[in-house]
């Protein structure tokens, strides 16, 4: 008994020490050893957590130098309670190399090297030509690495950039000849010497061995990002091998040596980044050049005439003294050029005023932050696909530019341009125009989308003879009546010509009478050869496009007696006046259309005599658009139309209206006034007072005078539309809500007297806009 008793003792003693020991190995025993309770886990873990750190403040008593050692397992993947330690090298990129680790890599890269013929070792931080490299084909180096000799090839590439290299020791690039150097006993050879690319750009190099111009297989050399000066270039340009030389951000100064025109065989040249002044006269002798970079220089001009001769596809000169005319007069065309970039310089001029340099091959222009007033005829380059303009004077779209059917981006920002041509609408090409920060008449403008203002400006044109779908031959007669001129009647036979309308009984008025801001509709077809007056329904004499100067007055004497005209179209012809024949219509003639003839100044009414007066007793519209007129004094003082209802004058370079009420006691019945794009500098309110549509957008107004806010009411001014204009106030978002949040506007500032008076007339009585 006394036996079994001890037995029993000792077996709690056993699992219990089996227990812990369990519990120490492993925080997940509980999973293992189905005896281990909750608590003893717990328990387990918070020791293991304190032998973490405790090992963690060890580590960081014995310093930095024990962080790359060993870690312990016990320790590896415990966080602490402040930080995530996972046991991590401090140099996981194997950044802080020593000279173990760069000897291995350098070894890495010979090996590669003897096999492929290019051997890198930028960003290695060299100071010199590790020796390693001189040597790496002696038997030795060879044996060592374990390749065979058979495999090894000569150097053609050698990359050694973004070190730290401040010269190049004669040993590196002997100035002895290849083939008497391998002649030697000592067994010493040029490495380098079958090369065909050196790149050493991006280090501190002051000078160049002279054993360089031994390399007479080097085709490229970049030396960029150095400390070279002028003497240098007397080694380079005896490697007359040479097709790719880089020198920019260099120390090169003053005129450039006249040695480089030994480069005979040279096709790309970059010279960026110095404090060059000039080219030799010599110069134009490389013949091979296509790429010359120019930029970060100190050029005042550049020779031209010289650089014509050249096969240039490409010429950067951004950043320079440029100043001035950048084209001479003697250079007339640039027929290989690509790419020109001569942006952030002083020009003045692309080439002198009134003439164009042929550019056909030109695809990219960069000309921004100059002080260009004006851009040359551009229908000669017809291969550009993108202009930079933005940050000069421009004061206008160059003429030629909407012809230039590759075009896809263009930036004219921050210029001075006020006008924008509605042929751009036709522009398929274009998908981006930059013409923000212009002073443009039609400020909506700078802010629409390239798509947006191409649709806006095509509703604008008239309609190609494409687009209507006309033939150039006038279609068969409908029956219309024709009437034919004396000078017809003379020749024998006739035949009579057909009309120019099929089954239309569409009338041109119907073109004109569109609502103010329309442009008037394009004519059917020219009819310049046509030997009839085609007459058409409804009293419609249609002579538009025949290229006339003057109505036959026998003809017109015929039709009056014959027929009721209501309607005369005379628009697209070279008249210079109200032709007198006119008076046979007088008494039914209700519309006529004079737009796009010869009107000029204030001569395009009156005759030889001050008394002479046009009697038009019916007309109700009359249209003068697109001419040159200057004023409307001859309106009022020989038309007498008491019935005219509307005028459109728009498009011409009328620079006041009649003063005080003229207009309106001379035409009565007037409540239409169409005067957009004119050079109007002013718009009184007496001038327009009573007209119900009032359309002045686009002219030189540089103040909107306040009482025109007056106007409105009932019977009043019902439209006014005067965007585009120079005056600052209102701003444009106040234009854009309409004509009576402008009128609004203007009433909130006349005086406290005059608007009293009127909201006692017809005024209204809400609140004015700020």
């Amino acid at each position: 008994m006394d036996e079994m008793d001890k037995m029993d003792e000792t077996r709690p003693n056993r699992s219990s020490g089996a227990s812990i020991a369990s519990g120490s190995t492993a925080t997940t025993s509980d999973s293992t050893e189905p005896g281990l309770t909750p608590k003893k886990s717990s328990a387990a873990l918070r020791e293991q957590i304190a032998k973490a750190k405790a090992a963690k403040r060890a580590a960081a008593q014995q310093g930095p130098s024990s962080i790359t050692g060993p870690v312990s397992e016990e320790s590896a993947l415990i966080p602490t309670d402040t930080s995530f330690d996972f046991g991590l090298s401090a140099d996981p990129f194997n950044q802080h190399r020593d000279d173990k680790s760069q000897a291995k890599v350098l070894k890495s890269r010979l090996e590669t090297a003897r096999t492929s013929g290019r051997l890198n070792i930028a960003a290695m931080g060299l100071r010199e030509i590790p020796a390693e490299v001189l040597k790496m084909y002696n038997l030795d180096s060879i044996g060592q690495s374990g390749s065979a000799w058979a495999e090894s090839v000569d150097l053609t590439r050698f990359v050694a950039a973004d070190n730290e290299l401040e010269m190049l020791s004669d040993a590196v690039f002997p100035d002895v000849d290849p083939q008497e150097l391998a002649e030697q006993d000592d067994g010493q050879e040029n490495i380098f010497a079958g090369l065909e690319t050196l790149d050493l750009h991006g280090n501190i190099l002051v000078n160049l061995p002279m054993g360089l111009r031994r390399l007479s297989m080097l085709t490229s050399l970049n030396l960029s990002l150095n400390r070279l000066s002028n003497s240098c270039l007397e080694v380079i340009c005896q490697v007359t091998s040479l097709k790719d030389l880089k020198l920019g951000g260099n120390l090169l100064y003053g005129p450039l040596d006249p040695c480089f025109c030994k480069l005979e065989n040279i096709e790309i040249l970059d010279l960026h980044g110095n404090n060059l002044s000039s080219l030799p006269s010599d110069f134009g002798s490389l013949s091979r050049l296509r790429i010359l970079n120019l930029s970060e220089n100190s050029f005042e001009e550049l020779p031209l005439e010289l650089l014509a001769r050249l096969p240039l596809t490409e010429l950067v000169a951004r950043k320079n003294q440029l100043y001035g005319t950048l084209i001479q007069d003697t250079v007339d065309t640039l027929p290989t050029l690509q790419t020109l970039d001569v942006s952030s310089n002083q020009l003045a001029h692309i080439c002198s005023t009134g003439r164009t340099v042929g550019m056909p091959a030109l695809h990219q222009l960069c000309i921004s932050m100059n002080r260009l007033q004006s851009l040359p005829d551009v229908s000669g380059w017809t291969g550009l696909l993108t202009l930079a303009a933005d940050e000069n004077n421009i004061n206008a779209i160059p003429d030629g530019f909407a012809g230039l059917a590759q075009l896809r981006s263009v930036d004219f920002s921050s210029n001075d341009i006020r006008i924008v041509p509605s042929e751009i609408g036709r522009m398929e090409s274009l998908v981006n125009l930059r013409l923000s920060g212009n002073p443009l008449r039609e400020k909506k403008f700078s802010t629409m989308s390239t798509d947006e203002l191409k649709l806006t400006l095509a509703q604008r044109l008239e309609p190609t003879s494409e687009e209507t779908g006309q033939q150039s031959e006038p279609a068969p007669s409908n029956g219309d009546d024709t009437y034919v001129t004396a000078a017809e009647e003379s020749a024998a036979p006739v035949a009579r010509a057909p009309d120019a309308d099929e089954n239309d009984n569409h009338s041109d008025l119907d073109d004109f009478a569109t609502p103010p801001t329309s442009a008037p509709g394009s004519p059917a077809s020219s009819r310049s050869q046509t030997a009839t007056w085609p007459l058409k329904s409804g009293g419609v004499l249609d002579r538009s496009n025949t290229g006339s100067s003057s109505l036959h007055p026998v003809i017109c004497s015929k039709l009056a007696t014959a027929h009721k005209i209501y309607e005369v179209q005379l628009h697209h012809n070279l008249f210079a006046g109200f032709p007198e024949s006119l008076t046979f219509f007088a008494e039914t003639l209700t519309a006529l259309s004079l737009a796009y003839n010869q009107l000029v100044g204030e001569t395009y009414l009156g005759g030889a005599t001050v008394t002479e007066v046009l009697e038009l007793p019916s007309l109700k519209e009359l249209n003068l658009a697109h001419n040159h007129i200057t004023g409307l004094a001859p309106l009022t003082t020989h038309l007498r139309a008491p019935n005219l209802q509307k005028l459109d004058i728009s498009f011409n370079r009328v620079a006041a209206l009649p003063g005080g009420s003229q207009l309106k006691d001379r035409f009565p019945s007037l409540t239409v006034l169409l005067a957009s794009n004119n050079h109007l500098a002013d718009l009184d309110a007496d001038a327009i007072r009573g007209l119900k549509v009032v359309d002045a957008a686009n002219n030189d107004i540089a103040h909107l005078n306040p009482r025109i806010g007056l106007l409105g009411g009932q019977g009043g001014l019902e439209r006014l539309e005067v965007s585009g204009n120079r005056f600052r106030v209102p701003r444009w978002n106040v234009l854009d809500r309409g004509t009576e949040a402008t009128l609004r506007w203007l009433r909130g500032r006349v005086p406290v007297a005059e608007m009293a008076g009127w909201k006692g007339e017809d005024g209204d009585e809400g609140e004015d806009l700020d």
